[in-house]
């Protein structure tokens, strides 16, 4: 039997993914019991896999000491966020708010929000972690500011800017700065109120509070379950409304030119 970890799960408490003979598994820690046994017994699971926005996965006899190993169904073709097209970029981002808006109708939430839990799968975004949902005590969303970094920043710069500053994602592993992000951005985009609430005013909450014990913490800014939907309507529409369209590229009116 041949066994070795990935190590893209390196940092998350909750379990681990490995391949044994050639077979993925994740292993769900005892810490993060109480999270999984929701997500399975609120019906969240069942509902977001029913929809494709979640990797289904089998139940399989756990080792010793883990609270469950799972077998997902294996995604043939993995993909990065900096090899995505703006269109992919963008599905992702709203799949991730779809996933999140219906975690809090089951009592749970995401924890995280990282472009990387995406994959393109039977042409469509899905999420793969699992073990990204929590259950939701009433505050903020923890994963707002990631969402904003790994998502509506890079999308604004290429909508605003250039296609090129997609780019930044290769060097960028954590999201793109918000204040980098704000300071490569057109007066222009700041005429739209999403763009100026989520990623300026953002910037200048988190260098006001740089110093602050706990800044960037989620947890700490209280909203009432209303607000957060507002929030997260707020930053659909501002994904929604991005656009980016290749006419700058010489290759743009290939078709055209040759008479396709």
């Amino acid at each position: 039997m041949t066994e070795r970890a990935l190590g893209a799960s390196f940092r998350d408490p909750s379990g681990f993914v490995f391949e044994r003979d050639g077979v993925l598994y994740r292993q769900v820690e005892q810490v993060y019991a109480p999270d999984y046994d929701h997500l399975m017994d609120s019906g969240l699971y069942a509902d977001l896999v029913s929809r494709g926005l979640l990797v289904p996965h089998e139940e399989v006899e756990p080792d010793a000491g883990a609270h469950r190993l799972l077998r997902p169904e294996r995604v043939p073709f993995v993909s990065y966020p900096y090899e995505w097209c703006f269109g992919q970029l963008k599905d992702a981002a709203l799949a991730t708010l779809a996933i999140q808006r219906t975690a809090l109708r089951f009592g749970m939430t995401l924890k995280d929000a990282s472009a990387y839990n995406v994959q393109f799968h039977r042409g469509r975004p899905v999420w793969i972690d699992t073990l990204s949902f929590e259950r939701y005590e009433q505050g903020s969303w923890v994963a707002y500011r990631q969402f904003c970094e790994h998502f509506l920043a890079p999308l604004a710069l290429v909508a605003h800017c250039d296609a090129r500053l997609a780019r930044l994602l290769r060097v960028q592993l954590d999201g793109v700065p918000l204040d980098l992000a704000v300071s490569l951005l057109p007066w222009r985009a700041w005429t739209r109120l999403p763009l100026l609430l989520h990623l300026r005013l953002h910037a200048r909450y988190q260098r006001r509070h740089a110093d602050a014990p706990g800044v960037g913490d989620e947890r700490a800014r209280r909203l009432d379950p209303k607000a957060l939907d507002d929030l997260l309507s707020s930053l659909e529409s501002a994904c929604r409304k991005l656009a980016w369209s290749p006419t700058d590229s010489p290759w743009s009116g290939y078709y055209a030119e040759e008479g396709y």
